[in-house]
């Protein structure tokens, strides 16, 4: 069978990048796009993200700190730069009108233009476990780095600090560890996750350094976040496996949680325009959930340890939306080229028909042997 282009992007920890194609009560089909020839632990892929508003080019961020930037109508890389910096895998990728921003976990942010030797560097006082940007704005932060922002139209001004909360209960500080951020859409506010398992709200906009919004997930240790299609929502997975959707409006509430997780929860992505969430996670495995039912859609296994995901902000399950008179992917070519990894396109469960698609058999050209009786 054939399928259109991919819906969802994936990276593993053996450096590969996937391209995966999903259609609401079908198959789920994946298709290795890079680093099957020379996958190796010791380069995962750790970051990936949108170029620009547009989102038709992906910029890759591994752990050797090599960058790629993956253009997704050609189909072809556009740009490749290893230069070292700083001490680390790199932790977010990100480009903002030709000026592409990559940061390693020692804190340091570098921002260049392609062609151009002129280097911008940021430092963001400590280490870092995760950046994001968003409209020339860059997010920092890490372990004892708390959330800072950074302006890009100023060189690398600092814009914005965090201050740490208050003392607890028993007057001892609270540590602090942050392990992703999301931009609020339509406003400046900022959410982050913690190891300790809080989900904050920064508003840059007032005197206030400290959160607007802090809520915690009990006995969890929260490692990504991704604002949901449901305004003020956002989606929050745990090193644990548990993934739940959380209210960030007053004092915030914890409220749906997403089951079938054996591993931890290493991203998850969220289309904005219809309630899906799609996740990857240390099982291996690629699930999507419906967000307002928590109906699990698709699982699929993958041979590879899955890092990190990327979907649109429209994604979608329609076959619609995509265009069919495309090149596409036959299996013979995704069962060849995944030979090297050891890695087979199981098919998919149909959870919402319950019906399971064929088996795909690999044919043999010589017969079986009889045993003597």
């Amino acid at each position: 069978m054939k399928v259109p282009f991919y819906n969802a992007y994936v990276g593993s920890a053996s450096g590969i990048f996937k391209g995966v194609y999903a259609v609401h009560k079908s198959n789920l089909f994946v298709k290795n796009i890079d680093g099957l020839k020379n996958a190796t632990n010791k380069n995962p892929i750790t970051s990936m993200s949108w170029c620009d508003g547009a989102e038709d080019e992906i910029m890759i961020g591994y752990g050797s700190q090599l960058v790629k930037v993956y253009n997704v109508q050609s189909k072809t890389f556009t740009f490749s730069d290893d230069r070292k910096f700083g001490e680390g895998p790199i932790v977010g990728v990100s480009k903002f009108k030709g000026l592409l921003m990559s940061a390693v976990e020692s804190g340091i942010v570098r921002m260049w233009r392609e062609n151009d030797v002129d280097v911008i560097t940021i430092e963001s006082g400590g280490h870092l476990d995760r950046m994001r940007h968003k409209d020339g704005v860059i997010a920092t932060g890490g372990k004892e780095n708390d959330l800072k922002l950074w302006d890009i139209h100023t060189g690398g001004k600092k814009l914005f600090a965090a201050k740490n909360v208050r003392h607890d209960e028993l007057e001892l500080r609270v540590p602090i560890w942050v392990t992703d951020i999301a931009f609020i859409p339509d406003s400046k506010k900022v959410a982050v996750t913690t190891k300790h398992g809080h989900v904050r709200v920064y508003d840059p906009s007032t005197p206030m350094r400290r959160p607007v919004v802090n809520v915690q997930v009990p006995e969890q240790a929260l490692t990504c976040i991704a604002y949901s299609y449901k305004d003020h929502h956002v989606i929050v997975g745990s090193g644990t496996g548990q993934m739940n959707l959380v209210d960030l409006r007053s004092k915030g509430l914890v409220m749906n949680k997403y089951k079938g997780f054996v591993g931890g929860i290493k991203s998850v992505g969220c289309s904005l325009s219809e309630p899906y969430i799609v996740s990857v996670s240390l099982d291996r495995h690629f699930r999507i959930h419906h967000l307002l039912t928590k109906e699990l859609l698709f699982k699929e296994y993958m041979q590879s340890k899955l890092a990190c995901v990327l979907v649109k902000s429209n994604f979608d399950l329609t076959p619609e939306n995509y265009n069919s008179d495309e090149d596409l992917v036959s299996d013979k070519e995704e069962k060849e080229e995944s030979a090297g990894e050891e890695e087979t396109v199981y098919p998919t469960l149909n959870l919402n028909t319950g019906a399971t698609p064929e088996k795909r058999i690999k044919s043999s050209s010589s017969p079986k042997k009889k045993h003597k009786s």
